[in-house]
């Protein structure tokens, strides 16, 4: 009898390790996904220097390349917390609580002394079937500062 407890034990034990290690992957799986996209949008605003119409268009299209979830209507009927989260600057995609954006990303403009950066936020996506659509975690990144080349200066 000794040894049936102790084998239960060891069962128990690897398989609490092997549900770690699933969760440990499923996260840094989206975590790495999440990352790319928000690498692709901040380097396609650079390219164009600012968000525009251009520089969305290029993005949806990339972003369709990679497999990033499309945003349905129903993802979560129940939300209660904003679709874009509060960041310095003006939220110039993505709606504070917008359901017919195609993808579920936000951009933020922010101006300083030397020009102006945009603010990516994209967001780390669970496809679990009962927990997926109510897990959600945002990734950040910033773009270098696009200078204005327009700027007239006295001197």
């Amino acid at each position: 009898m000794r040894e049936a407890i102790g084998n239960t034990f060891i069962v128990n034990l690897i398989t609490v390790f092997i549900g770690i290690m699933c969760v440990l992957l499923i996260g840094s799986v989206s975590y790495s996904k999440a990352f790319a996209v928000k690498n692709r949008i901040v380097y396609t605003i650079e390219k164009y220097g600012g968000w525009d119409t251009p520089t969305k268009m290029e993005v949806e299209v990339q972003l369709k390349e990679i497999g990033y979830p499309l945003v349905m209507e129903s993802n979560n009927p129940f939300r209660t917390t904003p679709w874009c989260p509060d960041r310095d600057g003006e939220l110039i995609y993505g709606d504070r609580f917008d359901y017919t954006t195609t993808y579920h990303y936000c951009v933020y403009r922010n101006t300083n002394s030397r020009g102006t950066y945009y603010g990516v936020v994209t967001f780390m996506h669970f496809d679990l079937p009962l927990i997926g659509n109510f897990l959600e975690f945002p990734v950040y990144g910033e773009t270098k500062s696009i200078y204005d080349t327009h700027a007239q200066y006295n001197n």
